[in-house]
Order: structure tokens, then sequence, then C-alpha cells
């Protein structure tokens, strides 16, 4: 049986509020989830915006397939502007496509 082509399920992107955790520097949590890489391989996931490199690196895939990396970058990223990520299985060598997403920027006026 031939194994599926590697996919990224969902890239999330968020400011965080410094608020939410006092004495912190505020940061952007960038998040990608994949699926049917190698069971038990390793994963290498790379997030970019505007032609730059922001974070990337390797991680186990669960025993089902499922995958997941999660990055920080600071400063934080603009509201609104567009964070990519590709991954690749690095037991089949096959790429996933890129995905993009908006960074999403909390409403820190308190009317959530």
């Amino acid at each position: 049986m031939t194994q599926p082509t590697p996919r990224i399920r969902g890239v999330h992107a968020v400011n965080d509020l410094p608020v939410e955790i006092p004495h912190r520097h505020p940061v952007t949590s960038l998040i990608v989830d994949g699926e049917d890489f190698t069971p038990g391989g390793k994963a290498h996931f790379v997030f970019t915006a505007g032609g730059r490199t922001l974070a990337q690196g390797a991680v186990d895939v669960k025993q089902n397939g499922l995958v997941s990396f999660t990055a920080t970058v600071r400063p934080t990223l603009e509201c609104e502007s567009s964070v990519s990520a590709a991954g690749k299985d690095l037991s089949s060598g096959k790429s996933t496509d890129h995905v993009s997403a908006e960074v999403v920027c909390p409403d820190d006026s308190g009317n959530q």
C-alpha cells in the first residue's frame, strides 16, 4: 500500500496580550497541525511570512500519522498579516502544500 501524501490540516497564528501573562514580552504563537505523515517518523515544518523564515523545526509523528508543531516569534507579527507553513515527512521525503493563515489579534478592550 502506498503511503498517502502528508497534508496540513490547519495553521494558526495568534498574537498574545501582554496583560495575559504579566512581565512577558508579547509574542506571536504559530501552530501547524498535519496528518498522513509516516507513523512514528519525523516531520519538519517551516513558518514563513513576507519571504522570510520565522521559525522551523522537526517533531515526532504520532503512531496515527498526526503531528503538531508550535513556535513563538518576537516581535509580534502585524494583525491580519499572512503566515504560511509547509511541512516535509522526513521518513518518506514527501512534502505538504503551503497553507496560509492570517495573524489573529485578540480584542484587548475587555469586550470579548
